[in-house]
């Protein structure tokens, strides 16, 4: 058993189907179980019988667990944001939903077994990028929990990426791009780039080149404590780097990427311990038979 939560934050995306209208239940059978709840400003304006909002920076500080309403692109952020060691539990209104295990439907009995402290808390490691420009001034600095993906600015170009793990070289890599994935992060993007599956409680990194212009580029699992170094080679398109899909840097030529493990890292409240693989068969259809295989009845 794990200590149960006293204040729970709760941030979301007020443009999902069902989010306004779940708030005001939600909110009065929270606090009638004697515990404080902050919401999000943003996620309340406008909305009656749920009290004032605070800040996101407020919010953080107060909360001892953060309830998360939406799909998984609403998980990133919170998990960008959140600060080490706050449990987050995700709740699905949307689609796939592979971060967010809670269906909306049993959000109640999940919350009551959170409230017993009837859950386990997963730390999944984080990407940390640092972009250096050719004369070696730090540039940018940004970390994410899915993936860092270099592509070209222009989608119709490829670029050529000098590629070294620590300090050996593996070559140039001439392609539309390169994820550099967290294991949470592979069955995001870098799985349909044919990454492979990677269990998110292991710490490693996972370099998937995007449509390579030779076969001798394939997928790499690389150690954790290792650093992935990219040079963005002259002569090619302008490319940018994106954290998660949502957080953007412009690169030009000659700049330097370090891709690395995070020193922080995300805590994700399970409520089933050990589920990661029905989850997979479950949202993935993994291995299931061919219809022609099934037996009938």
């Amino acid at each position: 058993m794990t200590r149960p939560p006293r204040h729970l934050g709760i941030v979301g995306n007020r443009g999902k189907e069902g989010v306004r209208a779940l708030l005001p239940p939600l909110v009065r059978w929270i606090r009638s179980q004697g515990l404080d709840v902050s919401l999000e400003r943003t996620l309340v304006r406008g909305l009656k019988g749920v009290g004032a909002g605070v800040s996101l920076p407020t919010l953080l500080r107060r909360a001892d667990a953060l309830l998360v309403l939406g799909g998984d692109g609403t998980m990133l952020r919170a998990a960008r944001e959140a600060r080490e060691g706050l449990p987050i539990l995700g709740v699905n209104l949307g689609s796939l939903g592979f971060l967010t295990e809670t269906a909306v439907e049993s959000l109640y009995p999940a919350l009551d077994r959170l409230f017993r402290g009837q859950f386990v808390v997963e730390r999944r490691m984080m990407v940390e990028t640092t972009v250096r420009s050719e004369r070696g001034t730090r540039a940018w600095n940004g970390v994410g929990l899915n993936d860092a993906v270099i592509h070209p600015r222009d989608r119709s170009r490829v670029i050529a990426l000098d590629i070294r793990i620590g300090s050996t070289p593996l070559g140039t890599l001439v392609a539309d791009g390169l994820i550099v994935a967290t294991p949470t992060g592979s069955t995001a993007y870098s799985l349909s780039a044919g990454g492979p599956i990677v269990r998110p409680t292991i710490e490693a990194l996972i370099a998937t080149p995007i449509s390579p212009h030779t076969l001798t580029f394939r997928p790499l699992l690389v150690g954790a404590s290792e650093v992935v170094r990219i040079v963005l080679r002259h002569g090619h398109p302008r490319a940018t780097l994106t954290l998660d899909g949502q957080v953007t840097h412009l690169l030009k030529p000659g700049d330097e990427i370090e891709i690395r493990r995070a020193k922080r890292h995300v805590s994700l409240i399970t409520l089933r311990p050990g589920s990661f693989y029905e989850v997979l068969r479950r949202k993935f259809a993994w291995a299931e038979p061919p219809r022609s295989a099934r037996p009938r009845g």
